[in-house]
Formats: C-alpha cells, sequence, structure tokens
C-alpha cells in the first residue's frame, strides 16, 4: 500500500533576526485557526486562553515570539488598504519553524484564507522597551565579564520588572556600586550593537549556541560574543541609564536585578 506523502507546512521567515527596525511589513497567509482546532503542542504555547482566541501564520513576520528571556511583541493584522482586524496578544515558535500570531479577530467568524496579502505592525512603544531591556541585559553581562571573569552566566531574563542576570558564583552588595560605575561607562561610551552570523558555534559551547545551522551574534562593540536572537537598540547610549537594582543570592547563584526607562 502505498503512504500517503504528507508536505510539511512552511516555516515562517523571521524578519526581525535580520531589521529589528522595520515595524510594518507585508506579507502572505499561511493559515488562521480557532485555538480549539490547534493540535495540543500548540495549544500549549498559551495558557488559558480566552474565548475567540485564534492562531495565525504567515510566511514572514516581524513580530518577535516570546523566548530567549524576552517578553512577546504585541501588534495587528489587516488586509492591505484595510483597517486592522486582528489584534496580536503574543507570539510563539513552534519546535519546526513556524512562528503564531495569537490574538482576537474584529469579527470572530472571519478568518483570513491562504494567500490573502495581509499587512503585519508592530507596538513600536513595547517594542523599543523589550529592546532597551534586553540590550540592557547583555551591558551588565558585558560589565560581570570584565570585572568577573571567573564567574559564569547561567540565566537571562528581560521582562519588565523582572530584569535579571544570573551568575554562578557568590556576589554581595558591597560589589553593586562597582558593577553600577562599569555599566554607566559602558551606557556613556555609545558602542554600537553588532549583529552577525557564524556558521560554527562550536566554539561558543557554554553560551547557548545552537549546533544545527548558523548562529546569530550580538556584539557590544566587538567586545564579546552573544548567541542571541533577541531585538536590540543599534548602540548602548540608546538604552538610556541602566540601574542596577539589587544583588542577591540563592544556593550559590547570584542576581544581579537592572531596569531600563520604560520611555526614552
Amino acid at each position: 500500500m502505498a503512504r500517503l506523502k504528507v508536505t510539511p507546512a512552511p516555516s515562517t521567515e523571521a524578519v526581525y533576526l535580520h531589521d529589528a527596525s522595520l515595524r510594518t511589513l507585508t506579507t502572505e497567509i499561511i493559515s488562521h485557526r480557532p485555538f480549539s482546532s490547534l493540535p495540543e503542542n500548540e495549544k500549549s504555547l498559551i495558557k488559558n486562553a480566552d474565548p475567540g482566541v485564534s492562531a495565525v501564520t504567515m510566511l514572514q513576520t516581524i513580530l518577535y515570539p516570546q523566548g530567549g528571556g524576552q517578553p512577546s511583541d504585541t501588534g495587528s493584522i489587516a488586509l492591505v488598504d484595510q483597517e486592522p482586524s486582528f489584534i496580536v496578544s503574543l507570539v510563539r515558535k513552534t519546535e519546526d519553524g513556524r512562528i503564531l500570531h495569537f490574538g482576537k479577530s474584529s469579527d470572530p467568524e472571519a478568518l483570513f484564507v491562504e494567500g490573502q496579502s495581509v499587512v503585519q505592525q508592530v507596538d513600536g512603544a513595547k517594542r523599543d522597551y523589550y529592546s532597551r531591556l534586553h540590550t540592557g541585559g547583555h551591558v551588565v553581562g558585558l560589565a560581570m565579564e570584565l570585572l568577573f571573569p571567573e564567574m559564569k552566566k547561567v540565566k537571562a531574563n528581560h521582562f519588565p520588572k523582572e530584569a535579571c542576570m544570573e551568575y554562578k558564583g557568590l556576589l554581595y552588595n558591597e560589589q553593586q556600586p562597582l558593577i553600577q560605575a562599569k555599566v554607566d561607562e559602558l551606557v556613556q561610551k555609545d558602542l554600537p550593537i553588532l549583529i552577525s552570523w557564524v556558521e560554527d558555534g562550536s566554539d561558543l559551547e557554554g553560551r547557548g549556541a545552537l549546533r544545527d545551522g548558523p548562529v546569530r551574534i550580538a556584539s557590544i562593540g566587538g567586545l564579546d560574543q552573544n548567541p542571541c536572537g533577541g531585538t536590540h537598540v543599534p548602540t548602548t547610549s540608546l538604552v538610556g541609564p541602566i540601574t542596577i537594582r539589587k544583588i542577591s543570592r540563592q544556593k550559590g547563584i547570584s542576581r544581579v536585578a537592572y531596569e531600563v526607562p520604560v520611555e526614552m
């Protein structure tokens, strides 16, 4: 008996990886499905989904999917030359490379159709804030690398009111002014945030590098190298003042909590 050949769904081109400055993009619908019709692995990407939520996938996207310690973008989707009819509240990426845009339509019965041209729009104020938070984490990370090269980073969180960098080893409150001074110096130098790609990330093992394909690298002025899929501001000064809020310790792990301005 001949086996039915299943054609995999096309993955979504993550345009934000190459140009995080874009705020609108015209692309094409792949699918638009009510939440109830999604497979369980996709339903699990969103918790406590409200009635009326559905998921849109497109050939490309400029909306960042939650991950890497950075929150999801929000925004909207509209048919070309029409007002937005779908409000995006959460963006998540599947294991097979599709990016799902969860949200609600102004008319729950009207779904986008495969092949339709649509315009994506990012909530620019929120994107700018999240990019400052993420870049701020890299600045704190570089300051720590310069001051305490023996301490290994174990985790990063760039969410509002939760932003922190965690390290194996002990830091104390007396070291907070030293870290703050180095962070201030890096911000004031207005160093560029450089994005590049490397084919082989094996020498970055332990820094979160992926081994299957090119690895995206974010660097502050060429002083560090961090595998990173997040969005960033162009230079350190555009982060604004970074405040080291608190240093805490638990079970041999030190947490350096920080914050950046919501608006610039």
